[in-house]
């Protein structure tokens, strides 16, 4: 299993890569764990054996480590490859070390599955400098894959375009793609990628059950979990909590905001309008841990998720329903277990957020019924099915790798 992206921050593609590694071990699988060297003296646990690669730096911004498809990382990957028998190469990024990764693996013969976490990029907007940004992205992607994508997504802006067509390069070069979502491997399939498949992501194999909510006894309590960035969309998530709360009686809403990232300070400057008189609470967590996530998810009544097309199935969701938790969402291309147990937002915009809010907080009995709905639609993300469903992806890639070869 291979990652570009470091362990030390667990991101959703991070949350998934580990929990995956975990299952399979768990379940039988010898498990080889591909990630770039952390930078702290400590190395984060990962399950199974690990081979960390040392990255010449990060991208300021994004915090992606640089590491290039170079002859010699390829030449090391193929002895670590041989002295392994390694089998299958499981990767869930598309930058430098996972290109590297593809690339010995079809000289060896050796099928290729890969994890896509988004195909839906979402560049700042910069107006006239949206041209010169996607050539850079484009250069970017040379210094690390090794060569620029030779295909082009579907996007309306040229930096967006840029971005994801790194993204359909990488799923394009392996032999199975896995999608946690339908709307998102309807995507891939209209830009080309071919075996396209949907697995949901799971839940946690050490996972505490959560028990459905029986009644909402004083204010609502909503816990948002993400990175505080632009395409999370928690300022207009904010600003509708302000708006509805007021509407709403003193206290009628709590809400937790658990992250950190470019856009806290603005965040908590629309928190200064919140107060209990005014029919809201905001507090701010910054970074925890996945046992505190859980923690705050299990004493909430209800998770936000907020972003508008850029999310593909947000581990989020998973961490709700495990803690049998409803989601409040806005995006209704957002399907996996949200179709049967979230409650979806009148609109995406800071006005319809508001209405639903306080909608909901006036009449709570629908987040205690999606809260027991959450029992039967999470099973989709049980740990065993998604074992099973890994592993049939495994086989029709290796009859690919073997067409291939």
């Amino acid at each position: 299993m291979v990652c570009d992206y470091s362990l030390e921050y667990m991101g959703g593609a991070q949350s998934v890569f580990v929990d995956e590694a975990e299952l399979f071990g768990s379940s039988g699988d010898d498990v080889l764990v591909i990630a770039p060297r952390p930078r702290r003296l400590q190395p984060p646990p990962a399950p199974g054996s690990t081979v960390f690669i040392s990255a010449s730096g990060t991208i300021p911004g994004v915090g992606l480590p640089i590491i290039r498809n170079t002859r010699r990382l390829r030449a090391h990957l193929r002895r670590v490859f041989e002295e392994r028998r390694i089998e299958v190469v499981h990767v869930h990024s598309e930058f430098g070390l996972t290109a590297a990764a593809t690339v010995v693996a079809h000289d060896l013969g050796i099928p290729v599955v890969h994890t896509v976490h988004t195909f839906f990029w979402q560049g700042p907007h910069l107006g006239r400098l949206d041209r010169a940004a996607a050539a850079l992205v484009r250069g970017m992607a040379r210094m690390l894959r090794g060569e620029a994508p030779a295909v082009q997504a579907s996007a309306s802006r040229e930096l967006d375009r840029a971005l994801r067509s790194i993204t359909l390069a990488a799923a394009m070069s392996a032999d199975a793609v896995v999608s946690p979502s339908a709307h998102q491997a309807v995507a891939l399939r209209e830009d080309g990628a071919k075996g396209v498949v949907v697995v949901p992501n799971p839940m946690r194999t050490a996972r505490t059950t959560g028990v459905p909510l029986r009644s909402v006894d004083g204010p609502l309590r909503i816990v948002w979990v993400g990175r505080i960035a632009r395409e999370k969309r928690v300022l207009e998530f904010l600003e509708a909590v302000v708006r509805a709360g007021g509407e709403l009686s003193p206290h009628a809403l709590d809400v937790t905001v658990v992250g950190e990232g470019p856009e806290l300070a603005a965040a908590r400057d629309i928190a200064r309008d919140a107060s209990p008189d005014r029919g809201c609470v905001i507090r701010f967590t910054g970074r925890v841990d996945r046992d505190e996530v859980e923690r705050l998810i299990g004493q909430s009544h209800l998770v936000a998720l907020t972003s508008f097309g850029f999310d593909n199935q947000p581990v989020v969701v998973v961490e709700a329903f495990a803690a049998a938790r409803s989601v409040f969402y806005v995006d209704p291309r957002l399907q996996e277990g949200l179709s049967e147990a979230g409650i979806l937002s009148e609109s995406p915009d800071v006005e319809g957020m508001a209405r639903t809010l306080i909608d909901v907080a006036r009449d709570p009995r629908i987040v205690v019924e999606r809260s027991a709905l959450t029992v039967p639609a999470s099973r989709q993300f049980l740990p065993e099915v998604h074992v099973q469903a890994v592993r049939d992806v495994w086989t029709s890639a290796a009859s690919a790798a073997t067409a291939r070869t």
